[in-house]
């Protein structure tokens, strides 16, 4: 995988999935409890351990990090283009620019579309959030209001069955 790829790949992933691939180390294979302290150390982010989990699941679907040993993982490497491929010559390599030019169009526009969607449902996601905690606010308004009304027609009840027996 070359790292164009590798960028418009990673673009297509959730926020956190990208965050953890941040964490995930190249030479090395660490074990998700690993990569979880890490996350949690430099405080990228305070997503929960499964969360996390599901992130490497993720980027290994994606094929942006391996799991050579169960439970371990390591990013996958990139590729630099070897001197054959840099000592072409100009007219092969022009036509061959201009292929990779279409289908990575085509892909940044495909990895742009993702972007604007994982953007869109952040954005709904925060909006959900902001109206959940305005309809708790309003349920316990209401039940404030229900408690002061109970008072209310106790008391009422009370200067009625005084006002009958007097």
């Amino acid at each position: 995988m070359n790292a164009a790829k590798q960028q418009n790949m990673l673009a297509g992933q959730s926020s956190l999935a990208r965050k953890v691939f941040q964490v995930v180390p190249i030479q090395e294979r660490w074990s998700v409890h690993d990569i979880f302290n890490s996350l949690m150390v430099s405080e990228a982010t305070g997503a929960q351990f499964p969360a996390v989990r599901r992130g490497l699941g993720e980027l290994k679907e994606a094929g942006l990090i391996r799991e050579p040993v169960n439970g371990h993982f390591q990013r996958t490497a990139v590729t630099i283009k070897s001197p054959r491929e840099q000592n072409m010559p100009k007219e092969t390599q022009s036509a061959v620019l201009t292929i990779k030019k279409a289908d990575a169009s085509a892909l940044d526009t495909l990895a742009a579309l993702s972007g604007e969607v994982i953007s869109f449902a952040e954005e709904v996601g925060n909006r959900m959030k902001k109206l959940a905690a305005r309809i708790e606010e309003v349920a316990l308004s209401v039940e404030a209001e229900r408690e002061v009304n109970a008072e209310a027609l106790d008391k009422f009840k009370l200067l009625q069955s005084l006002l009958k027996g007097g």
